[in-house]
């Protein structure tokens, strides 16, 4: 049996591939020291990293809305614009926690700016933009497939240009996208005991269109 050598990396901030997306990576380094605003609201198309910059700040965090604690100064809740009715109030109650403790700070994502949210509670869009917002920018397909070529080095599949090339013409070349496809043709190749080449990618690129 082939061992799996590998390795999923972890979601951090020193990992995101910022992109145009400079200044929020940089406001949120300084967030996770407890510096800045208290507030920060991230939005922008699926594959942007909303999920990723999200998840690196609060790994722990298992509640979609977190309840205020003592002694926790960081929290995170995405997808705004899909919480219910009781999780904008938990939501709205952890919004009010945070504003009386200085120390705090609480990080919100959603697909769309505040204003274009509909039926979102006014009290809850008004304290999603007491902080800053930052709309974010995809990654350009150039960055994507570099980033692709940097995590399958990881895990030690060699990515030639013809097989960039390929991947580029082919595949959805969003970030999130271009993760889930490495991660077929890792374990295609494991199960397999074969070794990654461009025919090997294109069959998996065709199988899964």
């Amino acid at each position: 049996m082939p061992l799996d050598l590998s390795t999923t990396e972890l979601p951090s901030l020193e990992n995101f591939v910022p992109g145009d997306n400079q200044a929020a990576l940089a406001a949120l380094l300084a967030c996770r020291e407890g510096q800045g605003p208290q507030f920060i609201y991230l939005w922008g198309p699926q594959g942007c990293g909303r999920t990723h910059l999200l998840r690196s700040l609060t790994p722990e965090q298992s509640a979609r809305v977190p309840a205020y604690q003592p002694g926790v100064r960081l929290y995170t809740v995405d997808d705004v614009e899909e919480l219910d009715a009781q999780q904008l109030e938990e939501l709205f109650v952890l919004m009010n926690f945070v504003r009386s403790n200085p120390e705090c700070r609480l990080v919100t994502a959603g697909a769309s700016p505040v204003a274009a949210m509909k039926g979102l509670r006014a009290d809850v869009a008004s304290r999603l933009s007491w902080g800053l917002t930052f709309a974010l920018e995809p990654l350009s397909s150039e960055d994507c497939i570099a980033e692709f070529t940097r995590l399958a080095a990881q895990r030690g599949i060699e990515i030639t240009a013809q097989m960039d090339a390929w991947i580029e013409q082919n595949r959805p070349r969003d970030i999130k996208s271009l993760k889930d496809f490495l991660e077929k043709i890792d374990q295609y190749a494991l199960s397999m005991k074969k070794k990654v080449t461009k025919p090997l990618i294109t069959k998996l690129g065709r199988d899964d269109a």
